[in-house]
């Protein structure tokens, strides 16, 4: 692991509704890079998310994050979905979503996008019902 000892599970305020909020410090001096997690949707289904400062990119950090992500939401509560949904041209945050162990299981037109060929991609960790998928698609 890249950051080994760097990602920081704060703030007892995030479990109720989010079981994997966490921050990345590649150093103390550094100061954060970035921070994700999962959130619940529409109580059907976590939603991972991750944002890195862009000179971070590329170094393992949004891997490192998202996987400990989803296995924190896997710890709080496995019958519940695990799904990221990305725009399709940003194939660095769906091979994040991949090394996670999430699938592409959907794919929609990006519903409000004045570039009506943008799609959106529903990544999961396994099928998801309609009700779990209206949640992903919000």
């Amino acid at each position: 692991m890249p950051s080994e000892g760097v990602l920081t599970r704060p703030l007892s305020r995030f479990r109720a509704v989010a079981p994997a909020e966490m921050s990345v410090a590649p150093a103390p001096s550094e100061g954060l890079i970035g921070n994700g997690g999962c959130t619940l949707l529409g109580g059907e289904v976590w939603n991972l998310g991750y944002r890195l400062s862009a000179d971070h990119h590329g170094k393992g950090y949004a891997t490192e994050l998202a996987s400990a992500a989803v296995e924190r939401a896997h710890a709080v509560d496995p019958a519940r979905p695990v799904i990221a949904y990305l725009v399709e041209h940003n194939r660095a945050s769906a091979r994040v979503a991949e090394k996670a162990g999430l699938a592409l299981v959907h794919r929609t037109a990006d519903a409000g996008n004045p570039d009506p060929s943008v799609q959106r991609l529903v990544y999961a960790d396994r099928p998801l019902t309609g009700a779990q998928l209206a949640a992903a698609a919000g």
